[in-house]
């Protein structure tokens, strides 16, 4: 009898040890995510939960490598770093309130919680090795058509702009415009102003012998939509557009795009955000034709309509 209650609690031990050393793992590997992805500046939440489910993929297998019995199996990996994924995706999305998620720590410790017990869960189960691949591929078509949102405005906005815009192409065939100014600092003060003061600046920031400024800045306000960052500021809402032109310096089309400003707080809990550059998104080729009026759409996040005729 003795021997019997020594083992239980040996066993129950063990799942303690193993409990705390996964949950230390993850918790300290999304505090790394979340630290790359504030300074990469990175807002859309397919690739933050991508991202963060790398991380703690990559730091749990260096500590299971540690342990000579531990080799790596790139499926097991593939697994793991769904498993993680989805997990994030629930937590973040259906359970944690917003409010913890903003907290950064907090909802480190529970995410990472979830995921030490998961890591023991299956570890109990002994799930066999030619299961793994079926059970990824369930988990990675679940994990698509959760975030298929996501992966759109990711192929179109994300990439596109950013590709194009870190390139070596002049600003007259830029698609969304360069700042001349990254690293501009505004104090919560500035953003609560009566007067737009701040959207002039970001406006003056632009290089108007390019573009034109059709619709201005309107109110900058903390993050409150999909893909933005709670404790981050966004100004939308400016239309601009300039010529594109043919090799020969003929008039090809007049290039129409909607420019919204990011601002990131400096440190946790600080009251002075830096400026973190433009993104661009509808942008749209429009082909001027004498005699004939039409007029550039673009639907606001606040539900309004902004035309702008040419």
């Amino acid at each position: 009898m003795k021997w019997h209650l020594k083992m239980k609690e040996y066993k129950f031990k063990s799942v303690i040890i193993e409990l705390a050393k996964w949950w230390v793992t993850a918790f300290i590997a999304i505090l790394i995510s979340n630290y790359l992805i504030t300074q990469l500046a990175i807002i859309n939440s397919f690739l933050i939960i991508l991202l963060t489910s790398l991380i703690i993929s990559i730091l749990i297998q260096a500590v299971r490598s540690h342990d000579n019995k531990f080799g790596f199996k790139m499926r097991w990996f593939l697994f793991y770093f769904l498993v993680y994924t989805i997990i994030i995706l629930i937590m973040n999305g259906y359970v944690l309130p917003k409010n913890i998620i903003s907290a950064g720590i907090l909802s480190a410790i529970i995410i990472g919680f979830i995921i030490s017990g998961t890591i023991v869960l299956i570890q109990k189960i002994h799930i066999r090795s030619h299961t793994i691949p079926w059970v990824s591929v369930l988990l990675l078509v679940l994990l698509l058509v959760a975030n298929l949102g996501s992966l759109q405005n990711l192929l179109q906005t994300d990439f596109q702009i950013g590709y194009q815009n870190i390139s070596m192409m002049s600003e007259d065939k830029q698609v969304c415009p360069t700042p001349s100014n990254l690293g501009l600092s505004k104090t919560i003060s500035d953003f609560n102003s009566n007067t737009n003061t701040v959207g002039a600046v970001l406006e003056s920031l632009t290089d108007h012998s390019i573009w034109r400024i059709e619709h201005n800045f309107s109110p900058c306000y903390r993050g409150k939509y999909q893909g933005q960052y709670p404790n981050w500021i966004y100004c939308d809402n400016m239309i601009v557009s300039r010529w594109e032109t043919s090799s020969s310096g003929a008039i090809d089309y007049r290039w129409y795009t909607a420019v919204s400003a990011e601002w990131k707080p400096q440190s946790t809990g600080s009251n002075t955000y830096i400026f973190a550059g433009f993104s661009c998104e509808n942008g749209q080729k429009v082909i001027m034709n004498k005699g004939v009026t039409n007029y550039y759409v673009y639907d606001a996040r606040d539900g309004t309509t902004i035309n702008i005729a040419y």
